[in-house]
């Protein structure tokens, strides 16, 4: 799965005369179509009206090789109902977030969220540190410096990644990190030799030629080639590490999973709220982070990392933490 940066907002946001205003209705819409897709296509509509938003999935953006099921669809879902809560409390309202149909007391299947206003309440410091985090969030597929994360950012970073309904953990140690390994590189090889999702994902780069929807898309430059990140999202051509090697980077890095107790679509969407409000938080402390998710969409893949690593439910997203590589600086003579 591509988590890239989205560039506009997405068309089919509306809004009413009455209820918030144009400059925040369009903070809002700005927020959201900034939160992480699956290949930039952000697949949800938002509406907003009577101080009321409602995120609703849209189906239509359809990946039939890369996303059989919508998993990652319903992730990228998630990720936005984050980005919204965060834009309603930076202007200063509390938000109640109702979940789904049944929640929101709606007959709409593709509702994901309800955000309502309620009172005024100015946001936590920590919730201004994330809203401003969304605007500097990216995916950062290379390795990372080998400075260690601190305990505390660790310690940080799993409370925002776990939930009432969602249970976020390390991968710990040297034989865990053999066990993802093996299990990604499996992945990687079969994707890498299916012919079918390397031709859908080759319609979904940037470079390529058709096919692709002017808001979304993959630049070439974005696959992992190196590192943890050469088995996530993996092209036909993509050099695949060595499984040992792999098990030694993965051992250095810190690497979470975040799993749910059952595997049905409402746990999706709530993954990928977790997943953002990590990533996030992790932005907020000055550190970058990728996700993976194209392995986790093979059946035996989900199945083998939830009984070799003892998994409390099945996964659905690994995500990558670390400090960025300084780059050189350039001087001129």
């Amino acid at each position: 799965m591509s988590w890239l940066r989205p560039h506009r907002r997405r068309a089919g946001t509306s809004t009413t005369e009455q209820g918030w205003s144009p400059e925040e209705v369009r903070g809002l819409e700005d927020a959201v179509a900034r939160a992480p897709s699956v290949h930039n296509t952000q697949p949800w509509e938002l509406t907003a009206s009577d101080r009321t938003a409602l995120l609703r999935e849209r189906p239509d953006v359809a990946l039939e090789q890369h996303d059989p099921e919508g998993r990652d669809r319903r992730l990228s879902c998630g990720a936005a109902v984050t980005n919204l809560f965060l834009a309603v409390r930076e202007l200063g309202w509390a938000a109640l977030v109702r979940r789904g149909p049944e929640e929101s007391e709606s007959d709409d299947p593709l509702l994901v969220a309800t955000v309502r206003a309620t009172h005024r309440q100015q946001p936590s410091v920590a919730e201004g540190q994330r809203f401003r985090a969304i605007t500097r969030r990216t995916s950062y597929r290379r390795p990372f410096h080998e400075q260690q994360l601190p305990h505390v950012a660790r310690e940080a970073l799993l409370a925002a990644g776990n939930s009432s309904d969602v249970h976020a953990r390390w991968i710990t140690g040297i034989e865990e990190a053999r066990t993802l390994a093996e299990i990604l590189g499996y992945a990687a090889r079969v994707h890498r030799k299916d012919r079918h999702y390397q031709r859908e994902l080759a319609m979904w780069l940037t470079s390529g030629q058709g096919g692709v929807d002017p808001g979304g898309g993959i630049a070439s430059e974005d696959l992992g080639t190196e590192g943890v990140a050469a088995v996530g999202l993996v092209g036909s051509s993509s050099r695949l590490p060595d499984e040992r090697q792999l098990a030694e980077w993965m051992a250095n890095e810190s690497i979470m999973v975040l799993t749910t107790a059952t595997d049905e679509p409402a746990a999706h969407f709530r993954t990928g709220e977790a997943m953002q409000f990590a990533w996030l938080t992790a932005t907020s402390l000055g550190l970058v982070a990728s996700v993976i998710t194209q392995p986790l969409n093979l059946t035996e893949v989900r199945a083998g990392l939830r009984d070799r690593l003892g998994l409390p439910g099945p996964p659905h997203a690994l995500l990558r933490f670390g400090y960025p590589v300084p780059v050189p600086s350039q001087h001129r003579f």
